[in-house]
């Protein structure tokens, strides 16, 4: 026992001498008294090892559901309010200031300085704020974890909860439910006390018990995570099965990139496939209601029709992404050959492939003036021009413009509004005109701009009214298609008794009927005027053809090679389970049986047929799941041969 420090100390205190001596008093009567001092200075030397070899916490208790927050952020104090906790929060600076008024004689700074504060205060647990820009070693705690990018908060203990002060960060965050109250409760609780109120701790120490009970909505905050991981996947799934699953064509579409992705998809004339896409996660803040994240950017993809999401590239030419804050809109030729590009900050850009070349071979072509007010939609050409339809100063026009140049070239100035404009070649276009005597297709040639072509809506089958026209197989003769009627509103192909530069040479009219002589007079006050004089095409040598006979035909699309028209189709007979909702169907221009290539309960929507005639790409509108999202998701079919 002599060589024991405490007992040395014993014999120092009372001055006992030697072991000889202690033995002598022991046999005595006082050897009581002394046995109780050497008993009492054994404690308190205990006592006094405990407490110069371990620190302790001082002032007050540390609570373990008191939290000091540490950060540039506010608004962490009232989330950790709400959910069970007593709270505090600051910057660095203003805890740091505060410990040198609250905390007498200290000495230390920075983070020192704030755990001496929380100690003090009897705060169990304090939580910074990115943390990677700290440098905790000055605490000496028994390790320091590693600090990725993901990591937002470090939770260090305090107090008697912590010598050496324990630190512990939060796991990397869910996609799904990843605001910053869920990931500063993971940093907390993987602190060890905190750990053991989880109800998969296994702990049910009445400690354990009792802050469970206080801490209440922090736990099922947390228990928020996996279950809205599973409430994710489940939205996923019942999107594809919308998609794939309840789709009762054969064959049936597949996806064009990822079931959470909404895009357009837009073949180009070299068989590749260009997809303007945005990517989404499903989020929620409950796990009961979902929301959509949205990317900030839209993906300009290339690959080869039905190619996997992965096997996509980024179209480097067109610069491979866009920001949405830009507000890009786009518009691809009915060919292939160009897209129309429009930005915010750049404006209209026209950009030009090359049909002969692999990839995304775009080049800018040269920029493209803003539109006049009145006139609508842009309609980009393979050749470098731009056609808009409208009204300017009370004429209806036809509004050419070439990529890189200012002039403005106007087609038409007529009494009634054009729309639904068409390239048929590249100086040739066509659009739907309806007036007081009917509707119409005129022809416009932009190298005869004072000459003007129509055709009467009564060339198909005497319909009211005409709605579309469309043309593949551009050039001299191209193959034309138009939608006319109401009820039936069926698609037919209209062929031209010419070639059009020979149509406008010399246009066929009728000799056996005289041009009464109201039109006489409305042409010789336009020709005097300096206006376009219209010429009506006898009817009787241009042929209009049926392709299809029942439900009603929209959104036109040819193949660039003219063999095929693809549309969306209404109606009872393609698809009886829900007849108010168009499926698509596509036709040999020729004539022959319509394929309907969708059957679902989805709106189908803008189709347009590969360069090969192959494949049909388009796009579907699907509700996402528990969230008032909809999205437009690309999708492609297989043409039946």
């Amino acid at each position: 026992m002599a060589s024991h420090p405490i007992y040395a100390m014993v014999v120092a205190m009372t001055d006992l001498g030697s072991r000889s001596d202690l033995e002598a008093l022991r046999r005595s009567g006082r050897g009581k008294v002394v046995t109780l001092m050497v008993v009492l200075a054994l404690a308190l030397g205990a006592a006094g090892w405990t407490f110069f070899g371990r620190k302790a916490g001082v002032g007050n208790p540390e609570d373990p559901a008191k939290v000091l927050v540490v950060g540039r952020t506010r608004g962490y104090s009232l989330v950790l309010d709400e959910v069970g906790f007593e709270s505090a929060e600051g910057t660095f600076e203003a805890w740091e200031q505060k410990a040198h008024e609250e905390v007498p004689d200290l000495e230390s700074t920075g983070i020192e300085a704030i755990m001496a504060l929380a100690d003090r205060f009897g705060y169990g647990y304090v939580v910074f704020e990115h943390p990677g820009e700290l440098d905790f070693s000055a605490l000496e705690p028994d390790a320091i974890p590693p600090m990725p990018e993901h990591v937002r908060f470090a939770a260090v203990s305090a107090g008697d909860l912590g010598f050496p002060p324990v630190i512990t960060v939060n796991p990397e965050p869910s996609e799904v439910l990843s605001g910053s109250s869920v990931v500063l409760l993971q940093a907390l609780f993987e602190q060890e006390r905190l750990h053991q109120v989880l109800p998969d701790s296994g702990s049910d120490s009445i400690d354990a018990i009792q802050l469970r009970d206080r801490l209440r909505e922090a736990v099922d905050r947390l228990a928020q995570v996996p279950e809205a991981e599973k409430m994710a996947q489940r939205i996923v799934g019942q999107v594809r099965e919308q998609l794939i699953d309840d789709e009762r064509a054969e064959p049936k579409p597949g996806l064009v990139g990822e079931a959470l992705e909404s895009g357009s998809p837009f073949p180009l004339a070299n068989g590749s496939l260009l997809t303007i896409s945005r990517g989404f996660k499903v989020v929620t803040r409950d796990a009961v209601r979902a929301d959509l994240d949205l990317d900030d950017t839209e993906r300009l993809l290339w690959g080869a029709p039905g190619a996997a999401a992965a096997d996509r590239a980024a179209c480097e030419a067109l610069g491979g992404a866009i920001s949405v804050h830009e507000s890009p809109r786009y518009s691809v030729s009915a060919d292939g050959r160009a897209l129309l590009l429009q930005t915010l900050g750049e404006g209209f850009t026209l950009y030009g492939l090359d049909p002969a070349a692999a990839g995304c071979p775009f080049t800018s072509l040269g920029t493209v003036p803003a539109p006049a007010s009145g006139l609508g939609q842009a309609v980009p050409g393979g050749h470098g021009q731009v056609a808009r339809a409208g009204m300017i100063g009370g004429r209806g026009v036809v509004s050419v413009v070439t990529a890189g140049q200012d002039d403005e070239l106007m087609l038409g100035m007529l009494d009634a509004e054009p729309s639904a404009v068409a390239w048929l070649s590249d100086r040739h276009l066509a659009a739907v005109v309806a007036d007081a005597a009917g509707s119409w297709i005129y022809l416009f040639d932009t190298q005869a701009p004072l000459s003007v072509l129509r055709l009467p809506g009564t060339l198909f089958e005497n319909a009211d009214v005409l709605h579309e026209v469309a043309a593949g197989s551009l050039g001299a003769r191209p193959t034309i298609v138009v939608t006319a009627g109401s009820l039936p509103r069926k698609v037919y192909r209209l062929d031209l008794p010419a070639d059009l530069s020979a149509l406008f040479s010399a246009p066929p009219v009728d000799d056996a009927e005289a041009p009464s002589e109201l039109a006489a007079t409305e042409s010789a006050q336009r020709e005097a005027a300096g206006l376009p004089v219209v010429t009506t095409l006898d009817p009787n040598r241009v042929v209009a053809t049926a392709l299809t006979h029942e439900g009603s035909a929209r959104e036109l699309h040819v193949s660039a090679d003219g063999r095929f028209v693809v549309f969306g189709l209404r109606g009872d007979a393609f698809d009886p389970t829900a007849p108010g909702d168009a499926e698509l169907a596509v036709v040999p221009t020729a004539g022959g049986s319509l394929e309907v290539l969708t059957r679902n309960a989805l709106r189908d929507h803008s189709p347009r047929l590969t360069a090969s005639g192959s494949h049909v790409v388009f796009q579907t509108r699907v509700e996402i799941p528990r969230t008032d999202w909809v999205v437009s998701s690309p999708r492609i079919v297989a043409v039946p041969q």
